[in-house]
């Protein structure tokens, strides 16, 4: 038992420990200027127990003399002081705080870009823990913030000074009134504490909750305004909002009334400690032995003594974000030991990718094995194919055949499960992943809409040769050419300054087909800055027949220097390419040229029949 007890205290300590040091990271300035304000906090309660004494003492003399206006001087300026310390507080505690959190959430971001692969983000434990560490919104009223959490603590150990310095002066008068208070008042914040600790880890137990309950609201405001409003669906997403938020944080509310109902015996001892305080020195006052002002300073102390016992926010800032630190750390120690133990999920980089601007690679999927997480079945089952330097291949295949699967190999994004993907003969598992994915030029089919300028949305695909200067507004707009968007770039008024964002006023928000030709000029932007690998993952979904009619000699034969890949259910728009790989059961079933393949008279020739076919009829139509 005293080993677990001694365990626990050792915990503690640490923890409280690992608060402070992150006040390093809030600069040395504001840290230091922080850490005196706290000074002067610490000590003006017991210094205003003192003045007020005295000012009671020299104004009991009966003469309106110097001394008495120099007490009365003293009292004011120490609450005068107090003042300028809350102000003082207010303007540098944020700045600390937004400090620490900045460099938290940048190691963060740092520690999440360096893993090479989707999986660990896309794992529960990650975004549980994720969710924890940059959690800015509120609960109960506080932030889940490692920089308040660390700023708490620093209010609490200068609490703790005062309480000390309070107990002191009190034992110059009693010592087992001193002492017997200062007990309660630690006695009352621990129960209290542990209580509301509770809350919290109820709280924490249900991350995806939260997340459930934000997604709903956002939808309601933002994803689907257009529907609340066509269909009626305001009531609908109401009702869901509130059972989301109910089987949510119904739990918390519960546990918060049942803590409530229990501190029926804090309350008698705080106010037992009250009368205490103010019943000990009176009766000293009767009994002749203390003056009325030497009564006032010492029912001052008591009350300074007490004021540990109460949960200030700072109590809550440090409950609250130190589970923010927690996860940090946590997330931090996972990373660096799965990088010493060579997991899967990790990648110790061997030998660097060549630079972008160089050859189209040789790249080959021998007998590639991948599952998602939790998936029965693989999604790729021995895939093996060869991806020449310089060639167009199309993939196509019926959905959940692998076909965006395949893309997110080949970006590194997940490992097979077995089997390897090579470039130019090495393993791409031996590769830097963030040198390979500067020679892709990727456009996934739920492209990203920016909210930035047009010049921005184009260049920002090949922000290597970009960053710390302005893109090329030549290169911009050849792109934006090569894409089809000429006559929407004429149309707008601010033309790539043009700001493309539907929120807020002074934005400007596009069609489907005019956001896919912006989508198509970024990736052409990023081959002609030197990417040598083109992947396009149904690029002609939102755009018209005419447009999809152009699109192979608009876009694809116009490329050069680079090998490109083309993922489409519309087998018009792959009929140019001089490969088609069809794609079944996570495996190629049949690979050849459009002729090749129709004239096998296998699955592709019957997909392209009935899609002909189809075609037809509505034209007729």
């Amino acid at each position: 038992m005293r080993g677990r007890r001694t365990d626990g205290l050792g915990r503690l300590f640490g923890t409280r420990v690992r608060l402070l040091r992150l006040l390093a990271g809030g600069g040395t300035l504001s840290t230091g200027l922080l850490v005196g304000v706290q000074v002067v906090r610490a000590v003006v309660p017991t210094a205003r127990a003192l003045s007020v004494g005295h000012l009671v003492a020299v104004f009991g003399r009966g003469q309106l003399d110097w001394p008495v206006f120099a007490a009365a001087a003293l009292v004011a300026g120490l609450f005068l002081i107090d003042q300028w310390v809350w102000l003082a507080l207010a303007a540098v505690r944020p700045l600390v705080v937004r400090r620490i959190d900045g460099g938290l959430r940048a190691g963060l971001r740092t520690l999440a870009v360096n893993l090479p692969g989707l999986d660990r983000l896309e794992s529960r434990e990650f975004q549980d823990r994720a969710a924890r560490a940059v959690d800015v919104g509120t609960g109960f009223g506080r932030e889940r913030s490692p920089g308040t959490a660390a700023v708490g603590q620093l209010e609490l150990v200068f609490r703790m000074v005062s309480a000390v310095g309070a107990t002191v002066l009190l034992a110059t008068f009693s010592v087992p009134l001193a002492v017997g208070l200062l007990a309660v008042s630690l006695l009352i914040r621990r129960t209290l504490r542990r209580q509301w600790l509770g809350i919290i880890d109820v709280l924490d137990a249900d991350t995806i909750g939260q997340r459930r309950n934000y997604y709903v609201s956002e939808q309601a405001v933002y994803g689907a305004a257009k529907d609340v409003r066509l269909f009626g669906l305001s009531d609908w997403f109401a009702g869901r909002m509130r059972a989301t938020t109910m089987r949510t944080y119904g739990p918390v509310w519960r546990r918060q009334l049942a803590v409530l109902r229990r501190q029926w015996w804090i309350v008698l001892f705080s106010v037992g400690a009250a009368v205490a305080t103010m019943a000990v020195p009176a009766a000293a006052v009767f009994a002749g032995s203390l003056d009325p002002a030497q009564m006032i300073t010492y029912v001052l102390a008591g009350f300074g003594i007490m004021e540990i016992g109460r949960m200030g926010e700072e109590a809550f800032d440090i409950e609250y974000g130190l589970r923010g630190v927690e996860a940090t750390d946590e997330l931090a120690a996972e990373y660096r030991t799965t990088r010493r133990s060579g997991s899967p999920t990790t990648v110790t980089p061997r030998r660097p990718a060549d630079e972008p601007g160089g050859a189209p690679p040789t790249i080959r999927f021998e007998e590639v094995v991948f599952r998602y997480p939790g998936a029965t079945r693989p999604v790729l089952d021995g895939l093996t194919l060869t991806l020449r330097p310089g060639e167009t291949v199309a993939v196509v295949g019926e959905n959940g055949v692998g076909k965006t699967t395949f893309v997110k190999l080949l970006g590194g994004l997940y490992r097979p499960d077995s089997g390897r993907i090579t470039v130019d003969g090495v393993d791409l598992a031996t590769l830097d992943p963030m040198a390979w994915r500067q020679r892709l030029a990727v456009l996934f089919q739920d492209f990203v809409r920016y909210p930035a300028s047009l010049r921005d949305n184009v260049a920002l695909t090949a922000a290597e040769r970009v960053s710390g200067r302005p893109a090329d507004d030549d290169a911009v707009r050849d792109a934006l050419d090569r894409a089809g968007a000429t006559t929407l770039l004429a149309d707008l008024t601010d033309g790539l300054d043009t700001s493309l964002w539907r929120e807020g006023t002074g934005g400007t928000d596009l069609s489907g087909g005019q956001w896919q030709r912006v989508a198509l000029a970024r990736v052409l932007f990023a081959v002609a800055a030197g990417r040598r690998v083109l992947v396009l993952d149904e690029p002609t979904a939102h755009l018209d027949v005419r447009a999809e009619a152009e699109f192979h000699e608009r876009v694809v034969s116009r490329v050069r220097d680079a090998t490109t890949l083309l993922i489409s259910h519309r087998l018009s728009t792959v009929r140019p390419a001089g490969r088609i790989i069809l794609l079944r059961a996570g495996r190629v079933a049949e690979d050849g040229s459009h002729d090749d393949l129709m004239a096998l008279g296998g699955g592709y020739a019957r997909f392209f029949t009935v899609q002909a076919e189809a075609f037809a009829a509505r034209e007729r139509g």
